[in-house]
């Protein structure tokens, strides 16, 4: 995890190189706002006593360490919002330069990157193990960072400005208002924007759009076709009634044919009448010439 020391300049001089990451819980936004107050740091940072920015690219820090407080300065050289930092540090017992760089993983997770490089002064800071002192702590400021910015869950504040080279390009209140142009611009209606499609959109929801006409369409098509499906239906009611008449046909022929023998009956009843009566005056006629040969008798008796 620790570079290994390198000599340079003739074997003079030696420096120490220190990586280290971490995975802090908010949007890149808010990670990188919160680490551009510098003087939040005494808040959450071990052994940092006091932070005091002088303008926007100096600060004068105060540490302790072990029994003692040390102080230097430091000049950020470059500064991208939401992108990246790097600055150096002098000091009497050594040099630092570092960059810190902020990487958006999702929209809620930002992976913070730290590199730092270590320039000692003096026989106690080359020949001790100070260099593992300084990379223990940075790895324990990493960590106290991430829990101070992740309890708040936004930053104390930002500073949106711009430095390239130590010098700043774009200043914090130029910076604002930048992107909040472009915010407005992001919003505000213009040809061809969101919101003039939503609102061409909705005609076409009322009516009068290419689908409403295929669906108007489609539904004139639909009424057409409903005479057909009632013509339809009323020939099957016809053909049903049609059945029913002949049924009803049928049923009537039967008593057609039962008039019929009733009319022969009656002619039937009136013969036999008929021959009721002639039978009867037969019978009336013939006890008359009986009678008579009672009167001859008579008659040749007197």
């Amino acid at each position: 995890m620790f570079g290994k020391g390198r000599k340079s300049g003739g074997g003079k001089s030696k420096s120490v190189t220190i990586v280290e990451d971490i995975d802090v819980g908010v949007p890149v936004r808010e990670a990188y706002d919160q680490w551009t107050q510098f003087q939040e740091f005494s808040s959450f940072a071990k052994g940092v006593v006091s932070v005091e920015k002088a303008d926007d690219t100096t600060s004068n820090w105060k540490v302790k360490v072990a029994k003692s407080t040390r102080s230097w300065k430091a000049n950020v050289t470059e500064q991208v919002p939401d992108e990246r930092i790097t600055w150096t540090t002098e000091g009497a017992k050594g040099t630092v330069k570092g960059v810190v760089t902020f990487h958006a993983m999702t929209d809620d997770l930002t992976r913070v990157l730290l590199v730092l490089e270590y320039f000692p002064k003096g026989l106690f800071e080359k020949t001790g193990n100070i260099w593992r002192a300084q990379g223990r702590r940075a790895r324990l400021d990493l960590k106290l960072y991430r829990k101070f910015i992740m309890m708040r869950g936004e930053a104390t504040d930002s500073w949106r400005g711009e430095i390239r080279d130590g010098e700043v390009v774009v200043g914090h209140d130029e910076a604002l208002e930048e992107e909040e142009a472009q915010n407005d611009e992001g919003t505000e209606p213009d040809d061809g924007s969101p919101d003039d499609a939503y609102e061409d959109e909705r005609p076409r929801d009322e009516g009068d759009g290419p689908e409403s006409d295929a669906s108007e369409d489609a539904e004139l098509a639909y009424d057409d076709e409903e005479p057909q499906d009632e013509e339809f239906v009323d020939e099957d009611d016809e053909d049903d009634e049609d059945a029913e008449d002949a049924e009803d046909a049928e049923d009537a022929e039967p008593a057609d044919e039962l008039e019929e023998p009733v009319e022969e009956s009656a002619d039937e009843d009136a013969e036999e009448q008929y021959d009721d009566e002639a039978a009867a005056d037969e019978t009336e006629e013939e006890p008359r010439p009986a009678r008579r040969s009672r009167r001859r008798t008579a008659t040749a008796d007197r």
